[in-house]
């Protein structure tokens, strides 16, 4: 803030009341009070910038070097490390333990109002199958070239580390925020969120009652470079799943019914259009760089009408445009015997039971047992006509404004939105990140890393996101 008087020139207030030593001081001053971090500009070349020497990779290296997964880690190792640091800026964190091993963590930035914005993000990680297949310590955390690499770096702790520095800024100013903002930590997401998020949405209701809306993962981001945008999508709503399993005395069997699910889904297509699904492709379609894909999305009533425009689709879009039932590999079933996952991919608003008279007929499962579990998840998005939606789309033509923004439909997998939504609470995935494909394929898998120039950037525009909704 300016806080010289108007009306005299710049220069002349300058020579008059700060002395070129008093100057530099107050810049040094500013630069460590609003936000005590190094600007990278997006177009600056990585090899000019040494990124292990900047506060922001030390404390995602440090993060990322913690073993959260459930198998070999700890969550209540990620909690305390959260926990810490939300203390050094100034928060009380509650720490909520489970045992040994699980645990959630909350602060609360309190603004003008008590409605918050939640910025969420899970602790636990995928677990890693195969250590010796990394040509790096899963949890090394070690940089090569512009990258870091470790399990959970993209999946989602770069964006929790991002959450935590835009609460730091948030404390850090003297003008109190408009909405109260609060930082929230899960665990167990990647088994089903019953410690996690569902546990804090039935066991915490004066926290619940507070949940304005949500930022967590699940957005997307389609680069052709650094600063050219095909389309930066905001999730705003995914399928519901239902898990069942199939279980007989033989491996034989069970994969013999995997492939006559397969063979059936193909032959019993129906497709069906969907109000978030209208809305997704309306904003997409323009972003195509094929006709065909671009006059489809356009008129996506044409696509369930018409089978050979629809099959011409990628998977990823055909998967928009009907439910579907996906059966995995058989394994041993721990009462004997074999079994086979079956899950069932649901559009928003349908009907389990109609799905699986259509996609799973008896006569399939004649010879062998089959026990299916609720859907999970919201029969709904949530709306796009929301201030924190027209902020987040703001925040990105802002800083780049060539790139198409507009909601986004997640097909094939499940964020911690759709428990949030069927609470009723307005969730959005949001991904700051300028990711290329070749990172994202290696989410959960060997060597995920994330690209430190695309890490920076983010924290930048993430922190801008945030600015911009709270007031």
């Amino acid at each position: 803030m300016n806080t010289l008087r108007p009306g005299i020139p710049l220069r002349r207030r300058l020579a008059l009341y700060v002395p070129l030593g008093g100057l530099i001081l107050l810049i040094l001053i500013a630069t460590w009070f609003f936000g005590r971090r190094t600007t990278i500009d997006r177009d600056q070349a990585w090899t000019e910038v040494d990124y292990a020497a900047l506060s922001e990779v030390e404390l995602l290296r440090r993060y990322v070097s913690i073993d959260t997964s459930p198998t070999t880690g700890s969550e209540l190792a990620g909690a305390d490390f959260l926990a810490s640091e939300l203390e050094k800026i100034g928060l009380k964190p509650v720490v909520e333990t489970f045992g040994d091993r699980h645990a959630n963590v909350w602060a609360i930035l309190e603004g003008d109002e008590p409605e918050a914005l939640v910025l969420h993000n899970h602790i636990d990680v995928h677990p890693i199958a195969d250590p010796d297949g990394w040509d790096f310590d899963p949890y090394g955390a070690e940089i090569d070239q512009a990258w870091l690499y470790g399990r959970g770096v993209f999946d989602m702790k770069s964006l929790a580390i991002v959450q935590l520095l835009a609460m730091r800024d948030l404390q850090a100013r003297r003008q109190r925020p408009r909405k109260s903002v609060i930082f929230l930590a899960t665990g167990s997401e990647e088994v089903g969120s019953e410690l996690g998020t569902r546990w804090i949405l039935e066991q915490r209701p004066e926290l619940r009652s507070r949940f304005w809306s949500v930022l967590t993962e699940g957005g997307i981001v389609e680069p052709t470079s650094r600063t050219d945008i095909k389309y930066w999508g905001i999730e705003f709503a995914q399928k519901q799943f239902a898990t069942g399993y199939a279980c007989a005395p033989t491996r034989e069997e069970l994969e013999d019914v995997g492939r006559q699910i397969t063979a059936w889904r193909d032959d019993a297509e129906a497709l069906i259009l969907t109000p978030e699904v209208t809305a997704f492709t309306a904003a997409y379609a323009p972003s195509r760089d094929r006709d065909l894909y671009r006059d489809a999305l356009a008129n996506p009533h044409r696509v369930i009408l018409n089978g050979p425009t629809f099959r011409e689709l990628p998977a990823y879009l055909q998967s928009q445009f009907r439910d579907e039932v996906v059966p995995f590999e058989p394994e041993p079933d721990p009462e004997g015997g074999f079994r086979m996952k079956v899950i069932f991919h649901l559009l928003p608003g349908q009907s389990l039971e109609r799905a699986r008279s259509r996609l799973l007929p008896p006569w399939i499962l004649q010879d062998v047992a089959f026990v299916l579990g609720d859907p999970l998840g919201a029969d709904s998005g949530s709306p796009i006509d929301t201030p924190v939606f027209t902020a987040l789309v703001g925040a990105v033509r802002e800083t780049y404004p060539q790139a198409t923004v507009g909601p986004y439909f997640l097909p094939w997998s499940a964020t911690d939105s759709r428990f949030f939504r069927q609470a009723g609470i307005p969730s959005y995935g949001f991904s700051p990140f300028i990711i290329f494909s070749t990172d994202t394929f290696r989410v959960d898998g060997r060597n995920e890393r994330i690209s430190l120039p695309g890490y920076m950037t983010g924290f930048e525009l993430y922190r801008q996101a945030v600015f911009r909704i709270v007031g």
